[in-house]
């Protein structure tokens, strides 16, 4: 139930996105954005609520937020790798952009956009991790199954229109205005960075260098999905109801991996299930029961998108045709996803790193690359049979 109503909430960021079509053609290099910002909202506060789940599992985080030194700890460094990440994001998509010959617009421009979207949508995002994670652990349930799927698909409702918000507002002022906004964020910025390195936040360090840097592989994997994205536009522009299923592909795969993730590291931590290179049976069941609900989660997508584009104006596409694409990219996300997050968390165990820090954000990332290519080769092959 809970990847159903992500799947179908997923939906509306991209009706978001089918509506306001004209602002990525007014400032390109937005839509190279959008899936390492909604990567790094799903791939931070996944892994946040992963770290917070293991602990709660293992005794070592209470579930409230009173005189709570260890939450704390997460929270404050998750807000610093925030902030820098966002700040990184635009960069990479320039550099990115320069090697394929891509023009995009100027760089003030999608620093502003991404690090005000940071801004905003992380102080929701917070609030939702926390309450979601604590909340689902005192009624009794286990977060790992709870959390992944909410936290991205919370993700893209939140980022989507406050990216577009910020869009317009890029739009609508003096570019002065913006360069000078963006100046002193990175000053900002980089005033805490300095607070980190010279003063004893030994905890928050060592949650940063375990995370930073597979967040920032997550950040260049999921530019090179934006690269995809702003190269293949035409295809899109077929019919504004495909824009619709950006958010859903990526973070379906995202969500069902993290599943899996999570209950693997969780069930390795308390000594359940060893993690070896051949897949164990918690993998194998996993798989099976999550593409059974997968292939169920985009068949009623796959109803919700015709009835959302005809309703919105946004368009219709051959029922027949949008329904293979869906069951294609249900089959080829569910397998890709399953078998990247097992592995990431077997590597990150035999390497003796925390695969809480390091299965989400790579699986995330990773699922912005293979949901993209999905659902640009299902389209593809849906032209050609339809």
């Amino acid at each position: 139930m809970i990847l159903l109503f992500a799947g179908m909430a997923d939906l509306f960021p991209g009706l978001i996105m089918g509506t306001f079509e004209e602002y990525m053609v007014l400032i390109p290099g937005l839509i190279i954005l959008l899936p390492p910002t909604i990567g790094i909202r799903g791939n931070t506060f996944g892994a946040l609520a992963a770290r917070i789940g293991s602990r709660l599992h293992l005794g070592q985080i209470e579930p409230t937020m009173r005189n709570n030194r260890e939450l704390s700890t997460q929270l404050f460094s998750t807000a610093v790798q925030l902030m820098l990440l966002s700040a990184l994001i635009p960069i990479a998509g320039v550099v990115l952009s320069g090697l394929f010959s891509i023009e995009i617009a100027p760089v003030s421009t999608l620093l502003f956009i991404s690090i005000s979207a940071g801004v905003i949508s992380g102080v929701l995002m917070f609030a939702i991790t926390i309450g979601v994670t604590l909340i689902s652990f005192r009624r009794g349930y286990d977060p790992d199954n709870i959390s992944a799927p909410i936290i991205a698909t919370t993700g893209d409702i939140t980022t989507i229109p406050v990216m577009f918000i910020s869009a317009f507002i890029v739009l609508n002022i003096p570019h002065l205005v913006v360069v000078i906004s963006v100046v002193i964020g990175l000053v900002l910025i980089l005033i805490i960075l300095t607070m980190m390195l010279f003063l004893r936040y030994i905890e928050v360090r060592k949650v940063l260098r375990g995370s930073l840097p597979f967040a920032m592989l997550a950040i260049l994997l999921s530019s090179i999905s934006g690269i995809m994205l702003q190269a293949n536009f035409d295809i899109f522009f077929q019919g504004a109801i495909f824009l619709m299923l950006i958010p859903a592909f990526n973070a379906q795969g995202g969500s069902i991996g993290s599943i899996l993730g999570s209950r693997l590291t969780s069930s390795a931590y308390l000594g359940q299930d060893q993690i070896t290179l051949e897949p164990n049976r918690l993998m194998i069941r996993s798989t099976v029961s999550l593409l059974l609900i997968s292939l169920m989660v985009f068949f009623v997508m796959s109803l919700a998108v015709s009835g959302l584009g005809w309703i919105s104006g946004l368009g219709t596409v051959f029922y027949p045709k949008l329904l293979l694409i869906m069951m294609m990219g249900a089959t080829t996300i569910t397998l890709v996803s399953s078998l990247i997050a097992y592995y990431t968390a077997y590597v990150s165990f035999k390497i003796g790193l925390d695969p809480d820090n390091v299965v989400i954000p790579l699986l995330t990332a990773c699922m912005d690359v293979v949901g993209s290519t999905s659902l640009i080769i299902c389209i593809l092959v849906g032209n050609l049979i339809f």
